[in-house]
């Protein structure tokens, strides 16, 4: 939260197409997890409703979505301005929502994280939006995490032991639309 900074004021719209890709990606996703986690609890499936609200919290918003935001708030480079505004964005949003995602299975450590989250002034906001449902943004993630957690294979098989040594990686694409996909993440790639 201390990226949203003491001051910040969440809009009351959300502009998708002017946001960056892991921007779109990330609440795809939630978009996603918010469906099937209240599916899940309309059916009374508890087990596949908290399993879907942690793996999307844990699998996506940690390990992905925060490292793949790091590079905006690094220093103030006026070059990511738009980026760190969206970023923060998409960043308030998935807080948000995900607390009201968890709130049932954790209704009072969810309420009082929540209540410290900085709210839209009157205004009242849909539990998610469909038209935040991106599938291309999904598909193109999917390449990208699975080419990194191949070259993340490959130099744990090089450097045995010393695993942290930073090595230069290439990747072979096959058509120019996966380079297109590869080269557009690839300062992405390198907080992985």
């Amino acid at each position: 939260m201390s990226k949203l900074g003491e001051n910040y004021v969440p809009p009351t719209s959300l502009h998708l197409e002017n946001m960056p890709f892991s921007c779109q990606w990330i609440l795809s996703v939630l978009n996603k997890a918010i469906s099937r986690t209240v599916t899940s609890l309309d059916e009374y499936d508890f087990s596949d409703a908290t399993s879907t609200a942690y793996s999307w919290w844990q699998y996506q918003f940690c390990d992905v979505f925060i490292e793949a935001i790091k590079p905006y708030f690094a220093g103030d480079d006026s070059a990511f301005a738009s980026e760190r505004s969206s970023a923060q964005l998409a960043l308030w949003v998935c807080l948000e929502t995900g607390m009201r995602l968890l709130h049932p299975f954790m209704p009072f450590v969810t309420e009082e994280l929540w209540q410290r989250l900085p709210a839209v002034k009157g205004s009242t906001r849909k539990d998610f939006d469909n038209c935040w449902t991106n599938e291309r943004a999904g598909n193109e993630m999917d390449l990208v995490e699975s080419t990194v957690k191949s070259l993340r294979s490959l130099r744990a098989e090089v450097l045995g032991k010393s695993k942290n040594e930073r090595l230069p990686a290439f990747a072979f694409c096959q058509t120019d639309a996966v380079v297109d996909i590869i080269r557009n993440s690839e300062a992405m790639n390198r907080r992985f």
